[in-house]
């Protein structure tokens, strides 16, 4: 326990140097020096939880040779592949009981994807999965229902953070950066399995995203038109209730669901589902 862990422990006495992460709630995780420690989350503030997740992310940097680790935290300007979307979904995987044990679990992780791009390991217990767009891309609830599959036969405990799909070009790291602190702000959440619209609420509590690249790259990809906008309006008014918005604009129920149903086709949001919904509201602000 020297150097940068050394000193952490004098800043904040309380903390303690584990094994692996602490799976109580009230506690906060951060690897430095490839060791795991924790602190009552009551003791940090907000800003201090970002700047040890910054401090924990360079101190993994450090030892990934990897072209996608190395274009996604600014390492490197080469883009890896062009004219194609991807998405990133970063991993959390507790109880894993040696290398050998993990390496199988990823593989196993991937074989479940159809259009993987790269997956790999950041460190002991966390790691990415990046995946080309298909028509074939299982949703949010589909990974969660994996997940739970693959937690059962490696008596495991994961958290996901299923990440949106974008371009490859020069925005992408900066968007990832920000997919970063999201994903460390679901593992602070009940579910284990979480995306954009599951994360954005809490998240916004803390931090003004409207002006960062996600939020900018986000509403330029919906087309929103005036009828798209007084059907998110309705929707979120009517508190998600079908007959009630139909009746206020003047739809028929099977006319609505259609428009429902070609927005989610045109854009990946499903506004049958609250999250979502009320992320493309907030997108409207």
């Amino acid at each position: 326990m020297l150097g940068s862990i050394a000193k952490l422990l004098e800043l904040y006495p309380d903390a303690k140097v584990v094994i692996e992460p602490s799976s109580d709630p009230h506690n906060y995780n951060f690897l430095i020096s490839g060791q795991w420690v924790t602190i009552k989350k009551d003791h940090l503030s907000n800003r201090e939880k970002f700047l040890l997740s910054l401090v924990s992310q360079d101190n993994n940097n450090k030892s990934i040779n990897n072209q996608w680790w190395n274009f996604l935290v600014h390492e490197s300007d080469k883009i890896p592949a062009e004219k194609i979307n991807v998405r990133v979904l970063q991993f959390e995987v507790q109880k894993l009981e040696s290398d050998d044990r993990a390496n199988e679990w990823l593989s196993v992780f991937e074989d479940t994807f159809d259009d993987v791009v790269d997956s790999f390991w950041i460190n002991k217990y966390t790691g990415i999965l990046i995946e080309k767009e298909t028509n074939a891309n299982m949703d949010k609830l589909e990974v969660q229902r994996m997940i739970e599959l693959v937690d059962s036969d490696f008596y495991t405990k994961s958290h996901v953070y299923v990440g949106q799909f974008w371009p490859v070009n020069d925005k992408l790291p900066n968007i990832f950066d920000m997919e970063r602190q999201l994903f460390h702000k679901s593992l602070e959440m009940k579910e284990r399995v979480n995306n954009l619209s599951t994360v954005i609420l809490d998240f916004l509590i803390e931090q003004n995203l409207k002006n960062t690249d996600m939020f900018k790259s986000l509403k330029g990809k919906i087309d929103i038109d005036s009828k798209t906008t007084q059907m998110i309006n309705t929707l979120y008014k009517c508190d998600s209730n079908l007959a009630k918005t139909s009746k206020m604009l003047f739809l028929h129920r099977n006319t609505l669901l259609y428009r429902m149903e070609k927005f989610h086709e045109q854009t990946g949001f499903d506004l049958k589902d609250r999250d979502d919904l009320v992320l493309c509201f907030l997108l409207l602000k």
